[in-house]
């Protein structure tokens, strides 16, 4: 119930930027089948994915920064740091799920992006879990007016990136067809998970030598 409630403070803190957020979840895909056929699928879920947890992320993050002092009088209740963290991995799953609705939806209302595929869904949650598995240790090793220029980067390195994730859509991965598909998607999810306990507990760590005075 506690973590409910933090969840829901970071919701709030986004609540002006839900509804952008929902549109490029919503938009992204159709943009991609419209600008590049031969890409939609998967790096348009893709990037929807990224773009909406790394967006209210770093929002929720702006807002913690301007205001400190709200950090110190969260740790004064019964609101422990190892909660306030791991909130905010639950907080960046939930955006996941909804990208994951929002485009199982469109599936059906959108013939030309596919179908609703498991293999898309199981894969977007290990990329999502690297990224936040790594995003959030460092902002709370080394704070976010360090971590901000991340977003600059990745603006800036979007027009490469863009064309290398493309062509990995065209990666071999038949030898994957030889192995069971329990045993393949079971394989990347516990991976996942793996990723993200070690990170929470990295970022518990780094949060509880946090200086809030």
């Amino acid at each position: 119930m506690m973590l409910f409630h933090l969840i829901k403070k970071d919701v709030l803190i986004v609540k002006k930027y839900v509804l952008i957020m929902l549109a490029a979840a919503v938009l992204i895909p159709p943009f991609m089948l419209w600008r590049a056929p031969q890409y939609t699928g998967i790096l348009g879920f893709m990037l929807s994915v990224i773009f909406c947890v790394f967006m209210l992320l770093q929002y929720v993050s702006l807002k913690e920064y301007q205001f400190p002092k709200a950090a110190t009088l969260l740790c004064a209740t019964p609101y422990s740091r190892r909660m306030i963290v791991l909130s905010k991995y639950i907080f960046c799953m939930v955006i996941y799920l909804a990208c994951c609705l929002i485009y199982g939806i469109e599936t059906l209302v959108i013939p030309g992006l596919g179908s609703c595929d498991i293999k898309l869904f199981v894969l977007m949650l290990f990329i999502t879990s690297v990224f936040i598995g790594v995003y959030l240790p460092v902002q709370y090793k080394l704070g976010y007016e360090k971590t901000k220029f991340a977003f600059v980067v990745v603006i800036m390195a979007s027009p490469f990136i863009l064309p290398y994730l493309m062509k990995m859509e065209n990666v071999n991965l038949d030898f994957l067809s030889l192995l069971s598909p329990v045993l393949v998607y079971g394989g990347i999810i516990l991976s996942s998970l793996g990723i993200l306990i070690v990170s929470i507990f990295l970022s518990m760590r780094f949060y509880s030598s946090v200086d809030l005075a």
